[in-house]
């Protein structure tokens, strides 16, 4: 792992147990727990869910730079984990095939769950071309194409989804990551075996 992207790994780490991302942590889980078992949640499920005031639950998660999404009847559809079918990546999650809101997610939430073999499909950003892997708790297998790499990004300084998961992403190529890199100095390049153990990492705090 270069140092480039040990160094993000080492931020999103750090992140996630500062006292407001131990927060973040616990709030989200609850979620998506909800989610994976009921389905879109009103407001108010999902206040019952976590103990807060329903008019309050967005307004908590923005505050901390994490904007839940929500369908077009204003329920929670995600939170990380999402039931939105039309997200580029695509996961297995307690026998329902569901979304991430980025590579990073589709490689962590099988490990959270304790996933046997996740499927993940996804896309490269750049070409379209389909990519493919199965996530296990032990790594990767199947990946196809075998060239298939990722790109990471930091995850501080406003909406989640805006400085990391829109820029998250996977490519065919190592080339064609490198070359996202190049226009976006913040991205560092990892292979997906290497952001199968970022991912890991983040599922171990859960």
């Amino acid at each position: 792992m270069n140092p480039r992207v040990q160094d993000l790994s080492d931020q999103l780490v750090a992140k996630w147990t500062s006292p407001k991302g131990v927060k973040l942590m616990a709030a989200g889980a609850g979620l998506v727990g909800g989610l994976l078992t009921r389905g879109p949640l009103s407001p108010a499920a999902a206040g019952e869910l976590l103990g807060w005031p329903a008019d309050e639950v967005l307004e908590r998660f923005r505050a901390m730079d994490f904007d839940l999404e929500t369908g077009a009847g204003g329920d929670i559809v995600g939170a990380g984990v999402s039931l939105d079918q039309e997200r580029p990546y695509a996961m297995e999650l307690q026998g329902q095939r569901v979304t991430g809101w980025c590579v990073m997610d589709v490689l962590m939430f099988p490990v959270v769950f304790k996933e046997e073999a996740s499927r993940v499909t996804g896309r490269c950003v750049t070409t379209g071309t389909p990519i493919s892997l199965t996530v296990t708790p032990d790594g990767v297998r199947g990946l196809t194409p075998a060239t298939a790499a990722l790109t990471l990004a930091p995850a501080t300084g406003a909406d989640t989804r805006e400085v990391f998961c829109d820029r998250v992403n996977f490519y065919a190529t190592p080339e064609l990551a490198e070359a996202a890199a190049a226009a976006d100095p913040d991205l560092a390049v990892c292979s997906v075996d290497e952001g199968w153990a970022i991912g890991k990492r983040l599922a171990d705090l859960f």
